[in-house]
């Protein structure tokens, strides 16, 4: 798809009247919402609109009655107007939503890439049209749920909806509820937003940015500030009864769930350097295809070992499908020894892996199977070697008998809540979903 800045949009000025009811609107929304106005003020009028606009948002002609590109609020002040006072609050709002949640740059990512990545590992054709609806429908109903401003009559809405929802769960229900002739098949036809009062427009468009440059300026750790100064304002304007919804949107955005993958890969991070890059030397299995890429040099982790506990209480295929999903990090840390051990009462195979892409298509090994499952032949095996690693990682389900804490680092890649006695733990296949 093509990436080209958009042209900058066209200003409007507020009449008289308007601006009277643009200040009510402003005022509302400060005595209903302090929080969402924070945001408003400092991730968005003043990170981006110095200078462009008089007001809080942009003003212009060029939507429909209201916009956002991630960047801007954007207001058509001929239609915008002709709504009451809470239902402009209720609007304005919604916008701001679109912005915390990073749904602009989320739209953006779908459209380029075609489909829509399920909470589940599956994905699905990406429609523009359903996945705005989809982004209403949670924004709307968490709203409501939180008695900012008024609902008006145009619009998407679900009342059986709290607003905790994941969006990507409700562009699965949306986009299953439409007959077959209508569903999208990644090319994003039904663009715009039907029935919506609102449009989500390509990141930047409102300063002239390409879509992703403004889309990769997004940072979350100003946003990640800036929610946390949010709640507490809300807090302190509700006296300790803020709205469960709003409670579990701040929860959600403050403190989210990490991919187990993402968690692993962090903790590695932090153990050893994923070695360095020799641009001088091209790598051979690229340069086969007349791509320059250079050689990776140096071994970042050290020795990893990796148990499979192959007791039977976890599945064989679920197993090898995980330590797959390792095989991307595995590449990237480049550790200069990599081993996998298959045990459930005993050690049954070791595997040496001498080249990291056959993790990909490893197979989990086991004879005794079913039965009690212990880390004590694991740990003795270890013991047993002329080195100790610098990182061991077990897949299990916390069904074990555990030795004491051994002298190197431990993650527990777990199937299940189990506590564990020591080592980190990353509970696997809890996959975090898109908030």
């Amino acid at each position: 798809m093509t990436d080209l800045p958009k042209q900058v949009l066209a200003q409007a000025v507020l009449t008289p009247k308007q601006e009277e009811a643009w200040e009510s609107t402003v005022s509302m929304m400060a005595w209903t919402a302090p929080g969402f106005r924070h945001i408003w003020y400092k991730m968005l009028a003043e990170n981006h609109n110095v200078g462009g606009s008089k007001y809080v948002a942009m003003m212009s002609p060029d939507v429909d009655i209201a916009a956002t590109d991630g960047k801007n609020i954007i207001i058509n002040p001929e239609k915008y107007f002709e709504f009451n006072l809470h239902e402009r609050v209720f609007i304005a709002g919604h916008e701001i939503i679109h912005n915390v949640y990073g749904d602009v740059e989320l739209l953006y990512r779908c459209r380029q890439a075609g489909q829509v990545p399920m909470n589940d590992g599956t994905s699905l054709p990406f429609d523009e049209a359903t996945m705005q609806k989809a982004m209403d429908l949670r924004i709307n109903a968490l709203l409501k749920k939180s008695k900012i401003g008024r609902a008006p009559k145009v619009g998407h809405f679900d009342d059986s909806m709290d607003g905790s929802e994941s969006v990507l769960d409700v562009y699965q229900k949306t986009y299953k509820k439409k007959p077959e002739s209508e569903q999208g098949d990644g090319e994003g036809q039904g663009q715009g937003n039907p029935g919506g009062f609102d449009n989500l427009m390509q990141p930047g468009q409102s300063m002239g940015q390409t879509p992703s440059q403004a889309a990769a300026q997004r940072n979350p750790q100003q946003w990640a500030v800036a929610l946390a100064a949010a709640q507490t304002i809300e807090q302190a304007k509700a006296q300790g009864k803020m709205a469960a919804a709003l409670k579990r949107m701040f929860k959600d955005l403050l403190e989210p769930e990490v991919y187990w993958l993402d968690h692993i890969q962090t903790i590695i991070n932090r153990v050893g350097s994923s070695g360095g890059w020799d641009w001088k030397q091209p790598d051979e299995w690229f340069i086969g295809r007349d791509i320059y890429q250079p050689r990776k040099t140096g071994k970042g982790a050290g020795w990893i070992v990796i148990w499979g506990d192959t007791s039977g209480s976890r599945g064989d295929n679920e197993i090898a499908s995980n330590m797959a999903e390792l095989a991307g990090i595995m590449e990237d840390v480049n550790p200069a020894r990599l081993t996998v051990l298959w045990c459930d009462a005993n050690v049954d195979y070791v595997d040496e892996i001498t080249d990291i892409s056959d993790l990909a298509h490893i197979q989990a090994r086991g004879v005794s199977g079913g039965g009690g499952t212990s880390q004590h032949p694991v740990f003795d095996w270890i013991a047993n070697q002329m080195d100790k690693p610098d990182m061991y990682i077990g897949f299990t389900d916390g069904y074990v008998d555990f030795p004491k804490e051994p002298a190197f680092p431990v993650i527990w890649a777990s199937s299940t809540d189990k506590p564990y006695p020591y080592g980190q733990v990353v509970r696997v296949n809890k996959r975090t979903q898109q908030p």
